[in-house]
């Protein structure tokens, strides 16, 4: 894929499982690109949906604008505080993008994921 990729991207891109043995392919939010390295930092996308999300999720209904920009076939939750950093070279695609509602969304949540 050679497709230039930009934060607020939403790319389907090989992800851990917890054991950092296995991997899925899965979607991802790009919350970083730093292209001297070729290297992406990402929020995980889940379509398991929390009955009760927490602070640091960000659910995007199925069938709504959000949902269609972003390119998700599922209702889904961006899980800003899970991040991992993924080469550009393993991007399979990009799915779609972020509007700025979520945009808005995820940058009042990034503060507090990211806090220490």
């Amino acid at each position: 894929m050679n497709e230039d990729l930009k934060k607020g991207d939403i790319i389907l891109a090989p992800l851990s499982y917890s054991d950092l043995v296995n991997e899925k392919l899965r979607p991802s939010l790009v919350l970083y690109h730093d292209m001297e390295v070729s290297q992406l930092t990402v929020a995980y996308i889940s379509s398991r949906v929390p009955a009760n999300p927490g602070p640091c999720d960000i659910v995007i209904p199925l069938g709504t604008p959000m949902s269609a920009r972003a390119g998700l076939i599922y209702e889904s939750v961006i899980k800003v505080c899970w991040v991992a950093m993924v080469k550009r070279i393993l991007v399979n695609r990009k799915l779609g993008e972020a509007d700025e509602n979520l945009r808005e969304m995820v940058n009042r949540v990034l503060p507090q994921a990211l806090a220490i």
